[in-house]
């Protein structure tokens, strides 16, 4: 998953610089040329989701999401390893129903084309089930490391 990480965090930084790309230019036809791009609010907000679900991903598995972790840490050692556990199960859970549903969604969205670029929506959509698909397997990961007994902290 290691090498799954490096990669989405070059495409994370592909999509960046694409989403500034696309404004800028958005901006300059809209002002300098007085004209505008009819794709210049869709393509940007497609690849800002794009960004947020495949950085998710990256936050997921480096483990920086938000977590509040006093109680865990208060709890006896035996205790907090299956609270860990049972969490870890619940999020797991969560994301297979997110890529299942997700998988709905977009197959659902194939048969309605975009505004601007007149492709199926449902591409737009995509990074929902990958991304949860992703985070599936870091949480099988982590379950896996969890029962093992080697801790909970980000692979290296």
């Amino acid at each position: 998953m290691a090498l799954v990480n490096q990669g989405l965090r070059w495409f994370i930084g592909i999509l960046i610089a694409a989403l500034v790309l696309s404004v800028a230019m958005g901006v300059f036809w809209r002002y300098g040329l007085r004209n505008s791009l009819y794709w210049a609010t869709e393509v940007p907000n497609v690849i800002l989701i794009w960004i947020v679900f495949m950085g998710s991903v990256v936050a997921f598995y480096e483990r920086r999401h938000i977590a509040f972790s006093a109680l865990v840490e208060a709890l006896p050692p035996r205790l907090r390893s299956g609270l860990m556990i049972f969490s870890e199960l619940v999020v797991l859970v969560f994301l297979v129903a997110l890529a299942a549903y997700g998988t709905q969604i977009v197959m659902g969205a194939m048969n309605s084309l975009s505004d601007a670029l007149k492709i199926p929506r449902g591409y737009f959509y995509l990074c929902m089930p990958i991304s949860a698909a992703l985070m599936a397997v870091c949480s099988i990961e982590n379950l896996v490391r969890l029962l093992r007994g080697r801790g909970t902290g980000a692979p290296s």
